[in-house]
Parts: C-alpha cells; structure tokens; sequence
C-alpha cells in the first residue's frame, strides 16, 4: 500500500488486449457471451490488470476483477485518479473476463482498438459474475449464472451510488456497545473509536453479494472515512464526498460464501504464532523487575498456564504523556526503556523465555512525547492535523494534538522503523510482538503504523512472524499479522454479555482475531465475574486479562480458592485446545473460511438461531458461555444434527436432539459448550505452555453419527516458513457405516521430529437408541507414520 497505483489505461489501449478475447457482441447475444466466459475461465488463470472504461459526461467509469472473487466498479470525476486502497489486498491473480462491447459489429471478435470511434466497452463478464453500464448510465450487477443481483439509479452526478435491494438488513459492519447485540443493520458509518470499529462493508441477504466501498486515504478527516451506506425503502445508498469512489461486489449465495470472498479480497489472514492461542497476562501497573519475576513465579508455582505478558507505559518509561501539549517533553525517550523493570533488557528476556518459556509484549502509542523529535516531525510535515479522541465510544473531547504521527507517508513509516528496531533481535531476548493503543487520529492509522512496525521486525529477523494486538482496525490488517481487542471495556456484566458479540461483528466485518480485557479495564471486577469471563475468553481467538491501574490485577489467585481453581481448569481447557484452533487458523489462511462463526452463518435455514449473538460456533463447537450475574444460562441447540455436550477430556457426554432450548442455573465451573455429530476434535494433555506441547500425545474426540474429518497442521510455530510450505498436516478421518478411524500424514517442517506430536490416543462418543452414548478408547499410537483403527467394540477400543 505503501507503493504509488499503478498508471491507469484503457484496454483499448494496451497490449492486454491481445491477451483477452474481446467479445464484440450486441445485445440478447447472451448465449455467446457465456461461451466466451466459460473458454476464458478454462483457458486463463491468470492475467494482467486490465479494465473497462467508459465515459458518462464528466464521468469516467472504470471496471475490473480484482483476484478471483470481486468485481470492482470505480467512478472517477474529471481530474481524479485511482487510488491505492489500503483495504485490498495487492495481487497479480485475477479472474479473466469478456469486455462486453456497445457500437460494434455483432459476432466479431476483433481487438477494440480497430473497431472505431463507436465500439465501446459497456461491461464485463467473468467466472466471478457480470458488471454492466446501461447507456443511461445504470450499474446491473449479475452472479455467474446471470441473475440479476442490483441496479443503480444513473450513475451521471457523483456523491452517491443507489443500488437496489431487498428487505433484509445487512451484514458486515462492524460494532461498538449500542449495536453489539445486532448483527444486522441498516446503516454504516466507517469509524474507529476506542471500543468502536465500523466497516464500509456488507453483505445482503436479500441480493445475494457483498460490497467494500473505499475512497482515498485523506489525513484530513480524522476517525471517521468521507463514506457511508444507508439502507431504506428498497435501496442500498452509498454517500461519498465528491472525488473518486470504488465498490468491490462480490456475488454470493450464502453468508459463509460471501465472507469468504471478502476475506480473500481483503487478504489472506497470516498465522499468528503458536503462543497467542495460549493466554496472556496483562495490567497498567507493573512496577518493577522484581515484581514482573514475582509474578511469573506466581503463575508457575500456582499451575496456571500462561504464554506471554504484555506491560503498559511503565516499561518504556516512568510518566505518562496524557498532560503533555503539542510540544512535548524534553526528557520524554518513546523508544528507551524504563530501568526500574529492565535495567538489562536483553539478559532478562532471554531468561523470561529460557526460565518460565513466557514472552514480553510492550504497549506502543502512535504519537510522539520528545520535544526534540516534535520540532523535526513538525519542520516536516509529518504530524497529523488533528489528535486523538478521548475516553471511549461516542468519544468525549480529545487530547494529544500535534503529537500523532502520518503513518500514511513512506518517510515517516521509515522513520519509525528506524527507531523501533532495536527492540527486536534474531532469536530470543526482545520484544515479541506489539500492544497497539489509541491509533483513532485517523481511520488508517493502525494499518500504516503496522506497516511501519512489520518493516522494523522484518528488517532485523525477515522470517519472524509479526503479531501485534489492536485496539481499533481497518478491513485486510490480518494479512499482516494485525489482531484487535474490544477496547477499555468496563468490569461489569454488561460489557461481559456484550463480548460475544462484538467478536461476532467484527469477524464478520475483516478482523478474524478478536480479544478482549478479560475481567474489564475499568472498575473492579470479583472472583464469579472474572472467572465467567475467562470461562468465554477459552473459546475466542486471543486470550488475555488486562486491568487499569487502580484495580486489583486480573491474576486469578487475586480472587478466592474457589474462582481460582474454577479458572485454572478453564486456562487448562484453553491449552488443550491450542493444536485445534492453530490448525483452525491454519485452515484460515489457506481457505479463507472463519472457524469463529455466528449461528446465522452456519445454520442459515434455521430462523431461531439466525439472530443469536451469545452463542457462536467455535470450529464443529457450539459455545454458550454463561454472561448473568444470576449464573442461568439460556442455549439454543440448532435444529439439523444431534449435539453432544462437549467433554472436553473429562470422559462424559450427553446427547440432545436439534432445536432443543435448555435453561436453567450454571454452576461455577459450568462452561456450556456442545459439538455436533461428526465431529472430530484433537486436543494436547494438560500442560502450563505452548513450549510443553512438543513431543506430546495428541488426544482425539471423536462425536460419531456421522462421517467426521479434521486436519491437523504442524509448523514451526514462530517463523513463516509454514507459508512456503514448511508444514505437516495430518488427516484425521471418521467412517461411521465402516466404524474406522484413520489417519494420514503428509509434508513436514524442520525439526517436526522434537516439536510435533508423536502419539495419540482416539476416544468415540456413539450414539445410542434412547438418547444413550456408548464410549470407547483406544491405546497409544504411533501418530508419525499413519494409520487405521477400528471403534465400536473391535479389539482396538474399550466399551465404557
């Protein structure tokens, strides 16, 4: 994104012509024209960018496909460019498509550029659908088998685009507290906010596509992007302020399909390292060395898992810079550290990993407190007109004006890369990854201050994976490595209910990592509250507590023997579950398909669980976690597959039918959670770190009544070698009708031999007339090599 668009030219123009054939057809040719689709899907799998042009007055209107799964309509008013969207994903593999062509001779297929002043391309036609210009000046959108999806009023004018729509609401745009409780709207204001993150996208039930708008990044209009959509009395109106505006469209049936396309337009969502699918811990208040290592010992002595630790302010420096003006500090060093908690940082964080296998995570703020580095940034241009938006959603005033950098300008990324990389060093004993806090100056301000900090990581060590977790995002910052959490929540109940759906919301609007503040920044929370909340964080993407100063840290010995012991069984149900939702990231990256779904997408044909946000399927696991005070809990069970509570290595089961509803009181240590028949759930033993994962014994879950399949995947766990291929993955599959469960393994990764599983063991769950289970075991197996067994009663399994 960092690089200028390339130069735009029409077709008839340039040499791509002579790559594509240009069907020169008239109208009601439509049989021919789906020939020539079907020849070049066939025949092309990849091409150049090329695009369609027309004029309408002072209007140019351009087309394309933009990789394999949009169409993208841009409209340019006279002395506008193209250009470069943030948003979207850079690649060279886009789907081939037919120019449709206006004023030429029927049947001809000759290059446009010998077909004269009359012949025109009027649209496009590929695999992905149609996107045609009337003569008037009306968008038709068509799906692949030429069903009309939306038209527009003219196009002549500018400021807006009206497209036609059905009744339903639409999906995608994010969330903040007032909404989180809805996943349809009728309204997006792209924004971010401290707790707030809306999307200039959706998808329309009703019309069968999804749409990204964009204009261009401008450092002028703060927090909130030049765009918005409305949905009212059957149409869906995009209003944008003048200047250039592009859609992508993508055609599809169903909302899973829909996010998927979006998800691969916006940009394949990287892995994030093994260790952020454990858990964090987190606070504003660490106070010195020996606080930090008393903590650690804490958490081993105690047996509770933990992965990394994450450090407010106080690990870079000993004030704040909330009070300061647009001057700055003198004495204010943003790239230091604090000498009260690293007087050697290097020697201590090599002794975090090597001694308690945890990792250091520190807060960044986008802004600068220096004096000095102020006036330079200041002489050249380099500070965003406006600060940032104080306290949370809707935002109350602002602060740090004259402070926040312009991540959009290439120099200035560079220059904060020169200066963040000493934090990061080849192998152990820096800075892990990266807390992103109070980027809202500017609707892009975290992509491009990731951007920044990836270039840092990368220059120093270019095959680490960069993490780093943010409080507020735009669409396609997964592809960097860019996780989200909620915003400064409050400890009560009501923003503990409200989590789900947030998450939900933005996984659907382009952030697939969600976490949260478990327990709430603000205010104190108690030993039932936090524990409830760790109980649900087990089944988000990114685990961690986090804590304002003044409130008692979020350590669960902090909270009771009860809660304690309640909530180290659920950190060690986290950690079972690390080899199943890493293989589920996994599967992210390479099919784009979310494993963290709302009940709307999974069972769409079921209209009770359409509008169910406290529910969601994790994976083939249905989660209904307990968010009342009053500890009752109410679950949906969708209609379609039998459910078995998931038992989660404890040996037990029960079985329910579909569209069962179950209410009634929770106990403490209650996490609801159910899997569907034909589930296959791998899991590691008990084990207080990612590190202890290696050479283990995998522990399978198999729910029978159908046939099941997971695929398990194996890397290195830190580096992106996975993304060449550097990878094991085994294929877990169950037979119901033969009762055979079988394994296969192909590929492999360095070091595979030590650090991967070896052994695993399988135990079925069969169903049984009468709402019985029957359970059977198997010993210990060779996972390395392959193999088959046989469940049910065979001699490989023992009948409980």
């Amino acid at each position: 994104s960092s690089k200028a668009p390339k130069p735009e030219w029409s077709p008839t123009r340039g040499s791509e012509s002579r790559l594509l054939a240009l069907a020169c057809i008239g109208r009601g040719a439509m049989a021919r024209r789906t020939k020539l689709a079907a020849v070049l899907a066939a025949s092309l799998s990849a091409r150049a960018v090329s695009e369609c042009d027309l004029k309408f007055g002072d209007m140019r209107v351009n087309l394309a496909t933009v990789g394999q799964t949009a169409l993208r309509l841009r409209l340019l008013p006279e002395g506008t460019t193209a250009f470069a969207n943030p948003m979207v994903a850079e690649t060279t593999q886009h789907a081939a498509f037919v120019q449709e062509m206006e004023g030429c001779e029927a049947g001809t297929q000759q290059e446009a550029s010998v077909q004269g002043p009359g012949c025109a391309c009027s649209g496009i036609t590929s695999p992905v659908g149609s996107l045609h210009v009337s003569q008037k000046g009306v968008v038709i959108l068509k799906d692949r088998r030429g069903r009309v999806l939306t038209t527009s009023e003219p196009i002549i004018g500018g400021g807006k685009l009206v497209l036609s729509s059905g009744e339903a609401s639409l999906y995608g745009r994010g969330a903040a507290p007032p909404d989180a409780a809805e996943l349809t709207s009728e309204f997006a204001q792209p924004k971010v906010y401290n707790r707030a993150t809306y999307t200039p996208y959706y998808w329309s039930p009703s019309d069968k596509y999804g749409a990204l708008g964009a204009v261009p990044v401008n450092r002028h209009t703060g927090p909130e992007m030049a765009l918005n959509y409305t949905k009212e009395e059957g149409r869906i109106t995009w209003w944008y302020r003048g200047g250039p505006f592009e859609v992508h469209f993508m055609p599809s049936e169903t909302l899973e399909k829909g996010t998927e396309s979006f998800y691969e337009l916006i940009g394949r969502p990287e892995v994030p390292p093994r260790y952020m699918f454990g858990f964090g811990a987190s606070r504003w208040g660490w106070e010195n060395r020996s606080y930090i290592e008393g903590v650690l010992e804490q958490f081993r002595a105690r047996r509770f898992p933990l992965d990394y630790i994450i450090i407010d302010f106080e690990w870079f420096m000993t004030e704040t810079d909330y009070s300061y003006d647009e001057n700055g500090k003198a004495t204010y060093k943003d790239f230091g550290w604090n000498p009260a908690l690293f007087d050697e940082p290097a020697k201590q964080l090599q002794k975090y990993r090597s001694d308690y296998h945890v990792r250091m995570a520190g807060i960044r703020k986008p802004r600068i407190g220096n004096a000095n580095d102020l006036v330079q940034l200041r002489e050249s241009g380099w500070i965003l007109p406006n600060g940032e938006p104080a306290g949370t959603y809707p935002p109350s005033g602002h602060y740090a004006d004259g402070r926040s950098l312009d991540y959009s300008m290439a120099d200035v990324r560079g220059w904060y890369a020169d200066r963040m990389m000493h934090y990061t060093t080849q192998g152990v004993g820096g800075v892990d990854f990266w807390w992103n806090d109070e980027g809202e100056a500017n609707y892009y301000t975290f992509w491009f201050w990731n951007v920044a900090e990836r270039d840092a990581v990368h220059r120093v060590d270019p095959a680490k994976r960069f993490f780093s977790l943010n409080r507020a995002w735009s669409p396609g910052m997964a592809r960097i490595g860019a996780a989200v959490w909620t915003g400064d929540v409050n400890a009560d109940w009501t923003d503990l209910a409200d989590t789900p759906g947030m998450m939900l919301n933005w996984v659907l609007g382009g952030a697939p990592y969600v976490g949260c503040d478990i327990g709430g920044f603000n205010g104190e929370t108690n030993g039932e509250h936090l524990t409830r909340w760790m109980q649900l964080g087990v089944f988000m993407p990114v685990m961690r507590v986090h804590s304002v100063i003044s409130a008692t840290p979020h350590f669960p010995w902090n909270f009771g023997l009860e809660a304690a012991a309640v909530m180290r069984d659920a950190l060690d149900l986290r950690y079972r579950l690390v080899p199943y939702h890493y293989s589920l990231a996994h599967r992210l990256y390479e099919t784009y398909s979310n494993w963290i779904r709302p009940l709307a997408m999974e069972f769409p044909d079921d209209a009770a669980a359409g509008g169910i946000v406290r529910e969601w399927m994790d994976g083939d696991i249905l989660v209904a976690p307990v968010v009342r005070a009053d500890s009752v809990k109410k679950i949906y069970l969708p209609k379609g597959t039998q459910w078995f509570s998931f038992a989660a290595g404890s040996g037990q089961s029960a079985l329910y039918k579909g569209g069962t509803r179950i209410e009634g009181p929770a106990g403490l240590e209650e996490i609801p959670a159910f899997v569907r028949q034909g589930a296959v759930v791998p899991m590691a033993g008990l084990v207080q770190h990612t590190d202890d994962l290696a050479g283990g014994t995998l522990h399978v879950e198999v729910y029978g009544g159908s046939d099941g399949a997971f695929d398990l995947v194996e890397d290195d766990s830190e580096t992106m070698a996975y993304a060449k291929g550097a990878r094991r993955v085994t294929s877990l599959r169950w037979d119901q009708d033969a009762h055979e469960f079988t394994w296969a393994v192909t590929g492999d990764f360095p070091g595979s031999a030590t650090k991967g599983f070896t052994k695993m063991e399988v135990t079925l769950f069969e169903p049984c007339p009468g709402g019985r289970i029957k359970i059977y075991t198997s010993g210990i197996h060779d996972l390395a090599k392959g193999g088959l067994l046989e469940l049910g009663g065979g001699e490989e399994a023992i009948a409980k």
